[in-house]
């Protein structure tokens, strides 16, 4: 039964400033405040409220430490704890699950997916939240309940409020940039490809860490080689759970495998790994897993090969594309015919754009194998008449300026970062 929420321990009276209305301040606030606490959300990058009055300062791990309330909540001695802290310690009593928390570099998204698809195939029913939005899955399958949210800690409240109706036996979140403390079951999927945030300061993979320092004691976690470091569980090259195209290999122990004929492993391989050793970590069996992912063959957004009206179409348009996620999908997509190729960025739905530098010397190095390209985004927009094409406000507007001019045989690329 679930237990009734308390004050979280260390908060006592004190009057809380929860920084940061873009991304999660206002739902976080709101919940302090359900549990009896004198919480205010504050927009910080275009106003200056004054946070001498407050005793707690509830902050984002991206934001700038220059930014000028930081700084000041810095200068008067506040104490200053993380957005992922937070939610974590005003969720706790709240928890009737078990959870599993991805985060990481890349592959977050698949492997929440794919956990929650080998999970619900023994154990029920499980909840994901992902870019994709919150999904109830059951027997392998989900179907959506709700869509639009960032994978900010703030949604995790989001997430755990929709589990409640349904009663699930665990919930499966990806968060960005760490972990909430909140998890038995810790998946940090890649450190590959870090970056810098917060102004440059810090690296996404130290501030992912958090999964780490906020972790209970007794939880499970599971982390990639290259993270580099000491997990319970570890997976890919060199690690105790991996795969190759027909097996998945856990310890000296190989399983075989059938995955689905169009799927681009290369692309999946992470994913596959991560969800595997969790799903093993948490009392599958190995025949189990295996038979769960029979037949796997992509998730939409996601490098998913389809066809339509003979078409041959690549969708591997999502909130983590990269540069790499481009030239992929050039590569898996020669052939015969034409080939047309949306690509670019949704802005307003994404935190942080594509690399447009590194997408556009791409564009430059391989433009002759390209029949149809189109540009997303006000960012590509300077750069049309270089690569002598046209533009879209959208990835809507892209595929519907180039679907009508392919027919059987051609190809078509879809590669714009956005949520979806």
């Amino acid at each position: 039964m679930r237990r009734q929420p308390g004050l979280p321990q260390g908060y006592g009276n004190a009057k809380v400033a929860v920084l940061d209305t873009i991304h999660g301040a206002a739902v976080i606030a709101k919940k302090m405040e359900e549990r009896g606490l004198n919480a205010t959300a504050l927009e910080v990058y275009h106003h200056m409220p004054d946070v001498s009055g407050f005793d707690l300062i509830v902050a984002p791990v991206h934001l700038w430490p220059g930014n000028p309330i930081l700084s000041e909540a810095r200068r008067l001695g506040k104490k200053t704890i993380t957005h992922h802290r937070a939610v974590g310690d005003i969720l706790e009593s709240e928890r009737d699950f078990e959870v599993f928390e991805v985060t990481g570099t890349h592959s977050k998204t698949s492997t929440a997916l794919l956990l929650s698809r080998l999970l619900s195939a023994s154990s029920g029913k499980v909840v994901s939240h992902t870019t994709r939005g919150i999904e109830l899955w059951e027997s392998g399958r989900s179907r959506v309940l709700g869509s639009g949210l960032s994978i900010t800690p703030g949604s995790v409240i989001k997430a755990f409020e929709a589990a409640g109706a349904f009663h699930p036996e665990a919930i499966v979140s990806e968060v960005s940039l760490g972990g909430t403390g909140l998890a038995d079951y810790n998946i940090l999927t890649s450190f590959g490809g870090d970056y810098r945030i917060a102004g440059g300061t810090m690296w996404a993979s130290t501030a992912k860490l958090q999964m780490i320092s906020l972790a209970r004691p007794g939880t499970c976690l599971i982390a990639n080689t290259d993270t580099r470091i000491s997990p319970d569980l570890s997976f890919g090259p060199g690690g105790t759970v991996g795969f190759s195209a027909h097996q998945v290999k856990i310890g000296e122990k190989k399983v075989p495998l059938v995955l689905g004929d169009d799927l681009d492993l290369e692309s999946y391989t992470t994913a596959l790994s991560a969800a595997s050793a969790a799903a093993l970590a948490a009392g599958m069996n190995t025949t189990s897993i295996s038979e769960a992912l029979e037949g796997f063959d992509g998730f939409g957004g996601r490098m998913k090969k389809t066809v339509v009206d003979g078409i041959v179409i690549y969708d591997n348009s999502n909130s983590g594309l990269r540069v790499s996620g481009v030239e992929r999908a050039l590569d898996l997509a020669r052939g015969e015919g034409k080939l047309g190729l949306v690509v670019g960025e949704e802005a307003e739905t994404v935190c942080e754009g594509v690399d447009v530098d590194r997408l556009v010397e791409l564009l430059r190095r391989r433009r002759q194998e390209i029949d149809l390209l189109v540009l997303v985004g006000e960012r590509m927009e300077p750069y049309a008449q270089d690569l002598d094409t046209t533009t879209a406000r959208d990835l809507d507007a892209g595929l519907d300026s180039v679907t009508p001019v392919l027919g059987p045989g051609d190809r078509l690329l879809s590669c714009v970062k956005c949520f979806r």
